[in-house]
């Protein structure tokens, strides 16, 4: 029996050595591998450091994706695939020698169609920047306590990083390729739909890496929320009420914004000023309130910058999503 790797990839040349080695030197015995490495047509070393491999390791293989969005990564995988089950991994990510094998025997104990192992967020890097980021999306402040990044052992509602029954996703069509971002809470949802069950063990774990400065970490909330809101309109199903919450704290900042500004013109009171200046000084207040739980722990002093950087990665998500319901693309 074969189980079929699919990691999409594009421009990844500093990591995907790191994660070739990971996927080779998994660990199993009631299957063989094949690692199917979908190219977006990368325009960095990534496609030369592959084809390095393909040449080692026949059962590694160089795919292209000529649409480059990762949807299309995953179909063209599927479609590749000779393996009877498919490891959706990305390769930002470095996975434990026993990933595979134990993901694949808890996904037959359980009868579940998706398991996943515990995915623990870690940066690549030790800058001030890498670590802020580093640590606000190892918040459940900073990414709620629904995120795949603390999802707790169990049968589960998502599963990230997972070994899955391919037939299971042929049967529902494969991935939404209109979907850029969020097409595997899509994919989770029409599975549950469809009668099936996801498992998350913790008997093994992954390593994913979180942007590694604060550009990237904001770039990275603004297109999560967008996709949220476009999302929401192709499948609210695979949508959750924490995906949306940044919405309303931002929603609810420029209401107060306008109209205590309309106030202030014509009544001259500042009621809502006031309320703005409130809903920032209290999100301020709870993350100063995590910043310092969280220095108690490791007494790091770059965590005095946290409620600042809550503050504008749950500024710039919430500003995505309200630009996805207004936005026509």
């Amino acid at each position: 029996m074969i189980l079929s790797i699919i990691s999409p990839v594009f421009n990844e040349e500093k990591y995907i050595q790191q994660t070739i080695e990971s996927f080779l030197q998994q660990e199993h015995h009631s299957f063989d591998i094949e690692i199917l490495l979908c190219d977006g047509m990368s325009t960095d070393k990534t496609r030369n450091i592959i084809r390095e491999y393909t040449e080692k390791f026949p059962n590694v293989r160089l795919i292209d994706n000529p649409k480059r969005k990762t949807p299309f990564a995953f179909n063209i995988g599927l479609k590749e695939a000779k393996g009877e089950y498919v490891a959706i991994l990305g390769a930002h990510s470095a996975y434990d020698k026993n990933y595979l094998q134990a993901c694949y025997d808890d996904l037959i104990a359980t009868n579940s169609v998706g398991c996943s192992g515990r995915v623990i967020t870690q940066s690549a890097y030790s800058t001030t920047q890498a670590k802020l980021c580093e640590w606000a999306m190892l918040s459940s402040f900073g990414v709620s306590g629904n995120s795949f990044r603390v999802m707790r052992e169990g049968y589960v509602h998502s599963v990230n990083f997972p070994v899955f029954k391919k037939q299971a996703l042929l049967d529902i069509g494969g991935y939404n390729e209109m979907l850029e971002r969020n097409q595997d809470n899509d994919m989770n949802q029409r599975l549950i739909d469809a009668g099936h069950q996801l498992y998350c063990t913790w008997k093994t774990k992954c390593f994913y890496r979180p942007p590694a400065d604060l550009n990237k970490l904001f770039k990275y909330g603004y297109r999560g929320g967008f996709w949220n809101a476009k999302s929401f309109f192709m499948h609210k199903r695979s949508m959750r009420i924490h995906h949306f919450v940044p919405f309303v704290f931002v929603l609810s900042l420029f209401a107060c914004l306008i109209v205590g500004i309309v106030e202030i013109l014509f009544k001259n009171t500042f009621y809502l000023i006031s309320v703005f200046g409130f809903i920032i000084a209290l999100h301020l207040l709870a993350g100063m309130i995590v910043a310092a739980l969280s220095m108690s722990e490791d007494n790091d002093n770059r965590k005095i910058f946290l409620p600042f950087i809550f503050f504008g990665f749950h500024f710039s998500y919430g500003w995505g999503t309200l630009r996805g319901f207004v936005s026509k693309k």
